[in-house]
């Protein structure tokens, strides 16, 4: 599997597919339902690993025109402001999410579009997402959200946007084709969604409890390599083999349930 993780390989695949256009997991239209109650024309919003999707351009045109793309790719931060030189006010601008250059409480919303999984994809996982959130959670005024929209279910993600460090209320949902077949189509081809809002806390949960969280996920990743360092070779084989490769898809003509 890649390494989604490396700003190289993004740099590598943008420069290879130039003129491309992907929109990971879920498009605009498919998304426009969950915005209506949040966003006004006058909002401020940060959209995480904008990659080359058409999600910030349909956004704008529909009337969203304060958006600030960042992703940590250079080449295609480039490529995407010359793609929308007509539209003035767009911003796109180089920049690692696990380190938003941005002020504090300078976005009433953030936008991410399966970031949360490529990061997870990549090396120490759960530490960069941990950074991530934290520095989502700073960038947000009190009772701004942090969208995710993720392949990953709840049992698997929820604990990212709850440890001890942040302070989100957070509310989820499921988004699947309306054509599905039977409930094993509809567990293949959902999405998540987790819709987290900043409480009055969270800078102060920040400061009282982030180290610790980062000790604590330290810890647990040098557990769990010994523990690995421990398997025989036919364990770790047979480990291997059975990793499953995922594939980021847009579907349109989705609906969306609260969980």
């Amino acid at each position: 599997m890649p390494n989604y993780g490396d700003p190289n390989y993004w740099d590598k695949r943008y420069e290879e597919n130039e003129g491309a256009v992907f929109d990971w997991l879920e498009d605009y239209g498919s998304l426009k339902p969950l915005f209506k109650d949040i966003l006004k024309p006058e909002s401020k919003i940060l959209v995480l690993g904008c990659g080359n999707a058409e999600f910030s351009e349909d956004l704008y045109d529909d009337g969203y025109h304060n958006i600030y793309n960042i992703d940590i790719s250079s080449v295609v931060i480039k490529q995407m402001g010359e793609r929308n030189k007509d539209r003035a006010e767009m911003k796109y601008e180089v920049m690692d999410v696990r380190e938003i250059t941005y002020p504090d409480g300078y976005f009433d919303i953030a936008i991410d579009k399966s970031t949360i999984d490529a990061l997870l994809c990549g090396d120490n996982a759960y530490l960069n997402v941990a950074k991530m959130m934290k520095e989502v959670q700073r960038v947000l005024k009190n009772e701004g959200y942090y969208i995710a929209i993720s392949y990953g279910k709840p049992e698997s993600r929820a604990q990212h946007f709850e440890r001890d460090h942040l302070s989100f209320a957070m509310k989820q949902f499921v988004l699947y084709p309306v054509d599905t077949q039977s409930e094993e189509q509809k567990e293949e081809k959902s999405h998540y969604i987790y819709l987290c809002k900043k409480q009055e806390d969270a800078e102060q949960r920040a400061i009282d409890n982030y180290e610790k969280v980062l000790q604590d996920i330290i810890r647990q990743q040098e557990e769990e390599a010994a523990a690995y360092d421990g398997k025989n070779s036919d364990e770790e084989s047979d480990e291997d083999g059975s990793t499953r490769k995922r594939t980021a898809r847009a579907v349109r003509g989705r609906r969306a349930l609260s969980l």
